[in-house]
């Protein structure tokens, strides 16, 4: 008789397979993000297994098989999925058995997230625009962020809209001042586990000009002249600029990069200058400047007023040259001696002061011209006359009215032009005479008390040599002061 010996029959082996905490798990499935990361799946058992008989086979994919660890008694185990980071476009899976002593207990399977990826169609634009900028991501579902997982570290280039399904659009500015910044953005796809998943950069900048010429200078004369605009990040300008100017005696047009810029005759005795700024692809330039000279021509050392003078205080803006029959808008008004009274060069008037004006001079408080000029002395008259040559413009009648031209003897650039708008005389109505024959221009120096000196021409000849009776109505043309 043998001894005897004791048959002991284990139970079957049960388990718990809990996934950890912030995992996507779902239908025995780890859906693992794209970061590199480790699980740690609890497996609890119905009675205590060493480790050493837990098997972890792995049946299909290319993952690493798991680890085990024992957590504190042979009923409870630590069963450690590694996976790295992302590397494909695709969501490979690979599956995993688990046996405990002989039992098989759990099956379960690892997704590998896509390897994320965020672009937009357009990374560099170049003016304003209205309407936003198209991207797209590639991303696994589980991976993004649920709301909120693409983003813009720039106010102005912001998210306009976006869709799991992978697309998005960013806003841009709708225009530029040439003051304003470039614009740049860090388009950021956002993970539920990684802050960011992946990233692209959108710029927008403001067109970049040149002009050639930088600036325009312009005599008094109406006339034009051309600015050529380019851009060295817009490409070829070929259409759709438009150009502004400050000033409306100044205007401007374009034809392709090209802009014309016209001003206008300057009347004034000063200066003038207006800025102009283009804009394409909703982008403003920088500003040039065009400057106009005044309304003068320095002959002799002499600076002349172009203009007769009109109104006090003013000088019309017309040569009658520009013009034809009487050329009226190039006359101006008389001006007795010494006083400050306009009267018309055509037609009747009343009111005529027949009294002989006093001073010896023409006095700063009755000087008609515009501030910093005066009525020329009667050397500065004569100066002219020797500095110039003089020729004839207009037929000389009362319907065509003739006029002088004083040409500068050094430089022919350098003219004056005076219509020959006649006078009235000192009757109490002071009636109008040779009008379109002769023209008559005072000078502030006086002969005596009654009378003083003018200059004076008709088609023949000029003069500065005689004086008149103070309250003739005659022209008056301004030198600076």
């Amino acid at each position: 008789t043998s001894q005897t010996f004791t048959a002991k029959q284990l139970r079957t082996v049960t388990a718990t397979f809990t996934a950890p905490s912030g995992s996507v798990y779902s239908s025995n499935t780890l859906s693992a993000y794209s970061a590199a990361k480790t699980y740690d799946f609890t497996l609890a058992l119905n009675r205590a297994v060493d480790a050493s008989k837990i098997v972890i086979a792995r049946t299909s994919g290319s993952l690493a098989v798991p680890t085990v660890t024992t957590t504190g008694s042979l009923a409870s185990h630590t069963i450690r999925v590694t996976v790295p980071a992302s590397t494909l476009t695709t969501e490979p899976t690979s599956t995993f058995t688990v046996t405990v002593d002989g039992d098989l207990v759990k099956t379960f399977t690892v997704k590998q997230a896509k390897k994320p990826s965020i672009s937009v169609a357009t990374a560099t634009t170049v003016g304003g625009a209205s309407t936003a900028v198209s991207g797209t991501f590639t991303a696994s579902t589980w991976d993004i962020k649920s709301t909120g997982f693409v983003t813009s570290n720039n106010t102005t280039l912001s998210i306009a809209s976006s869709s799991n399904t992978g697309t998005f659009t960013v806003n841009r500015k709708a225009s530029f001042l040439q003051t304003d910044a470039d614009l740049s953005a860090t388009i950021t796809l956002v993970g539920a586990y990684t802050a960011s998943l992946a990233t692209c950069t959108v710029t927008q900048n403001k067109v970049v000009y040149s002009f050639n010429p930088t600036s325009l200078s312009f005599t008094y004369a109406a006339a034009n002249k051309n600015v050529t605009v380019t851009s060295s990040n817009a490409g070829t300008i070929s259409s759709g600029m438009t150009a502004t100017s400050s000033e409306t005696w100044c205007t401007v047009s374009v034809s392709g990069s090209t802009v014309t810029v016209s001003v206008s005759a300057n009347s004034d005795i000063a200066s003038r200058s207006a800025t102009v700024y283009v804009t394409y692809l909703s982008s403003r330039s920088q500003t040039f400047t065009v400057t106009q000279g005044p309304a003068t021509v320095t002959i002799g050392g002499v600076q002349w007023a172009v203009y007769n003078v009109g109104d006090p205080g003013s000088c019309v803006s017309s040569l009658p040259s520009s013009l034809s029959t009487t050329r009226s808008a190039s006359h101006g008004k008389f001006y007795q001696w010494n006083r400050k009274v306009a009267w018309a060069t055509t037609g009747s008037v009343s009111g005529w002061n027949t009294a002989t004006p006093s001073g010896s001079t023409w006095e700063t408080a009755n000087n008609p011209c515009p501030s910093g000029f005066v009525v020329p002395t009667k050397a500065q008259w004569d100066a002219l006359i020797s500095a110039t040559n003089q020729t004839n413009g207009g037929g000389w009648s009362s319907s065509d009215y003739g006029y002088k031209i004083f040409t500068d003897k050094t430089n022919s650039a350098n003219k004056l032009e005076f219509p020959a708008v006649g006078l009235r005389s000192t009757d109490s109505a002071g009636t109008l005479g040779n009008a379109g024959t002769w023209g008559y221009y005072w000078s502030s120096t006086q002969y005596d008390s009654t009378f003083a000196y003018f200059m004076y021409f008709n088609s023949g000849g000029v003069n500065a040599n005689y004086d008149y009776d103070k309250p003739y109505g005659f022209s008056v043309r301004c030198v600076r002061q």
